[in-house]
């Protein structure tokens, strides 16, 4: 009966070990995971500040057309003379 009941621990610590195994592997593929995910997220940051710094630049650019049309519109607008030639 003693031999009965050896098999049956051994049965118990492989059932264990195979629940350890399974656990290990879960975890190890929710880190992967995890770090898949930060890794996009870095990449996404990198990418999103140098589009939004590209786009200052050209929006800095047209800001300063835009100033220099208004002030062409307002120097015209104050003296037509300019333009009757």
């Amino acid at each position: 009966m003693a031999r009965a009941g050896g098999i049956t621990n051994a049965v118990n610590v492989g059932i264990a070990v195979q629940a350890d195994w399974e656990n290990r592997e879960f975890i190890s593929s929710i880190s992967l995971n995890v770090r898949r995910l930060f890794d996009f997220l870095v990449q996404f940051e990198s990418t999103t500040k140098s589009k939004l710094a590209s786009l200052n630049e050209k929006l800095d650019l047209l800001e300063r057309r835009l100033e220099m049309l208004e002030v062409q519109v307002g120097t015209a607008a104050s003296n037509p003379s300019l333009f009757n030639s």
